[in-house]
């Protein structure tokens, strides 16, 4: 208890007076409203009696916001070419926490088409606890090349190794069972 109440005292101290329902939000454009390069526009805190602010849409070049959207997006929900967020969909790049896209994407839920990186990766190249991609690489690692400690696919390498081909502490592949199967013909 008392670590939480230093907590709020150093917040309170450094970052405003701690009550949330008289703080601004922040709406800046620049160079003009009209075309942002640069967008930065957020609600915070509450509004009032009815409860949580409605979330403020940042529209740009470089886009930071409650919802962000731009080449380059950081926030809560954000879309872009190199998107950063909670939720985030980037075409080249996307960090987050549920994150997508084309290109590379590294989170706890990472779904990209080329390189996903995350607790539970699904991609072309997949690397995570559980990977599911052409190329999967974990602890469960489903696909066509699967490096794991349990690897299922056509190409296997792990303690528990499911497959066609492959190599495993426990093999229960296709090759294994022909190669016995021609002991006995």
């Amino acid at each position: 208890m008392r670590m939480v109440q230093r907590i709020i005292r150093y917040a309170t101290q450094h970052f405003g007076d701690g009550r949330f329902a008289d703080q601004e939000e922040i709406d800046y454009q620049w160079p003009a409203q009209g075309f942002p390069v640069v967008s930065i526009r957020t609600n915070r805190g509450f509004s009032g009696k009815r409860g949580i602010a409605k979330p403020k849409v940042a529209v740009g070049l470089i886009a930071i916001g409650d919802i962000a959207i731009g080449l380059i997006a950081g926030g809560a929900i954000s879309v872009g070419l190199l998107a950063f967020g909670a939720l985030s969909f980037g075409v080249w790049l996307a960090l987050g926490a549920v994150v997508g896209g084309p290109g590379l994407a590294a989170g706890a839920v990472a779904i990209a088409g080329d390189i996903a990186l995350g607790a539970i990766a699904v991609g072309n190249w997949a690397i995570g606890a559980i990977a599911i991609g052409a190329k999967a690489v974990g602890a469960i690692a489903i696909g066509q090349w699967a490096l794991g400690v349990v690897s299922i696919g056509e190409y296997v390498l792990g303690l528990v190794a499911i497959g066609e081909s492959g190599f495993g502490l426990v093999p229960i592949i296709e090759d294994l069972w022909r190669w016995i199967g021609g002991l006995f013909d």
